[in-house]
């Protein structure tokens, strides 16, 4: 068997479970041709159609990098293809202006509904490129299989996942890790580690591609994310920063569940787990080196998300030929993190029924974006403003409580169980005071948020 069998098997495995019969539905004439043969000088929309009713395939996207010229035809081919399932946006912009492009992939793109959301960045190090393919590589397999197989179906139907492949275009045109200021993009967020809670404004020296990220996420509750970085092959979790200078390891309140969701990834991984360098595929950040200013710190405190910092690969911008190899180790990782954050925790909504409803409802049944708190966590999240909330834990017993100003506080003991399926628990809260005089339900929510300054409103 020759090489290019070997690495066409193991991707035919990670999709189908199999390597037998698969291998036959990669086309000789896509098999091993540049992936820029697909979409150099597609320069109008009449060209983005001719793309679009191609036959292209997750296989396509890791023959070769795509350029940043080739990128955004390619991404807007994709959308013409799968706009059943995927939205394109811009984050905002580069140094160099060049545009922040994202993929939303739902079975309701661009709508609010009461589902999860969970996000993929690649390329943050602009000498770090195989996440531009493999998130690329990802978008092309779930819109073929998300009809065919139950994680593709239960990712697509039951959240928003985001894909951005890069947030550095300008570094990876130098191909240098830094951007083109020669800021390294994952020193430059506030850190809340030495700031405090002024660590989670901007201080007015970050670089456009930080400000971007970081408005993002002031927008858009996330609740689980995951940078893709290469140089090693581990997940790297929480505290990146030193929170004791006597201690090396840097344990954040959620260091147990961010333990657990890295394993998820590592284990899912083929061969992550059995890291020789790192115990279980897994690390803390700051004992495998400190950091300040790094983003998955950032995010967990500011915007209440589970971030995690993913090496993929021993080698820095790894060979086009490895591409496939690297999409399948790490395919079935990239689909068991986000359903793992979303799913396999805590998760419900939170409302109340009123006797007497606001006049701007139109039922008794009213959400309410209450704090959700957990005993002996010093970490809180927030139901959205239709009531519904996913809190990540590891497998164990806790005492949880829902809580808003206006209505009485409520607790219950919850059993996450181990087999990954989760608890579904709904909270409803008896109104105190919650019709008294002329506060709004928008004013009593703001207020909430307000009175827990760790926490920016998402």
């Amino acid at each position: 068997m020759t090489r290019q069998q070997i690495v066409l098997a193991m991707l035919m495995i990670a999709v189908t479970g199999s390597a037998s019969g698969s291998i036959a539905s990669i086309k000789p004439d896509l098999q091993g041709s540049p992936a820029s043969h697909y979409t150099r000088g597609l320069q109008n929309t009449k060209d983005y159609r001719q793309l679009a009713g191609s036959n292209f395939t997750h296989q396509s996207v890791l023959t070769s990098y795509l350029s940043n010229d080739e990128l955004e035809p390619y991404m807007r081919g994709y959308v013409d293809r799968c706009g059943h399932m995927a939205r394109m946006f811009s984050l905002g912009k580069s140094k160099e202006n060049r545009e922040l492009w994202a993929l939303e992939l739902s079975n309701n793109p661009g709508a609010t509904e009461a589902k999860p959301n969970t996000r993929y960045v690649g390329n943050m190090h602009g000498d770090e490129p195989a996440s531009r393919q493999l998130l690329l590589g990802l978008a092309e397999w779930l819109c073929q299989y998300h009809t065919t197989d139950s994680r593709a179906a239960e990712i697509v139907n039951g959240m928003h996942l985001y894909l951005v492949p890069t947030v550095n275009p300008d570094g990876f045109d130098l191909r240098q890790r830094h951007n083109v200021e020669d800021v390294d993009l994952n020193r430059d967020f506030p850190d809340p580690l030495l700031l405090g809670t002024t660590g989670l404004q901007p201080t007015g020296i970050e670089q456009p591609e930080t400000l971007a990220l970081m408005q993002w996420m002031s927008e858009t509750h996330f609740v689980a994310s995951a940078s893709l970085h290469e140089g090693a092959v581990v997940a790297n979790y929480p505290w990146d920063g030193m929170t004791d200078p006597n201690n090396t390891y840097s344990a954040s309140p959620d260091d147990a569940t961010f333990r657990h969701l890295a394993s998820v990834y590592a284990n899912a991984h083929t061969h992550m787990h059995d890291s020789i360098e790192f115990a279980g595929g897994i690390t803390n950040g700051a004992q495998w080196y400190p950091i300040s200013g790094g983003m998955q710190d950032w995010a967990y405190v500011s915007g209440q998300c589970m971030e995690l910092t993913v090496e993929v690969s021993q080698d820095k911008w790894p060979a086009a030929d490895l591409l496939p190899g690297l999409f399948a180790t790490n395919l079935p990782a990239l689909l068991a993190f986000p359903l793992a954050a979303a799913f396999s925790g805590l998760r419900g909504d939170v409302h109340q029924l009123l006797p007497t409803a606001p006049e701007n409802a139109t039922d008794n049944d009213i959400p309410l974006p209450a704090i959700i708190m957990v005993e002996g966590i010093d970490h809180v999240i927030h139901a959205s403003a239709l009531g519904n909330y996913y809190r990540p834990l590891a497998p164990g017993s806790y005492n949880v409580s829902a809580a808003l100003q206006g209505y009485a506080t409520v607790s219950a003991e919850i059993k996450v169980p181990m087999d990954g399926s989760g608890v579904v628990y709904d909270f409803a809260l008896p109104c105190t005071t919650c019709n008294r005089g002329s506060t709004s339900w928008g004013t009593m929510y703001d207020e909430e948020v307000a009175s827990d300054s760790f926490v920016l409103q998402c």
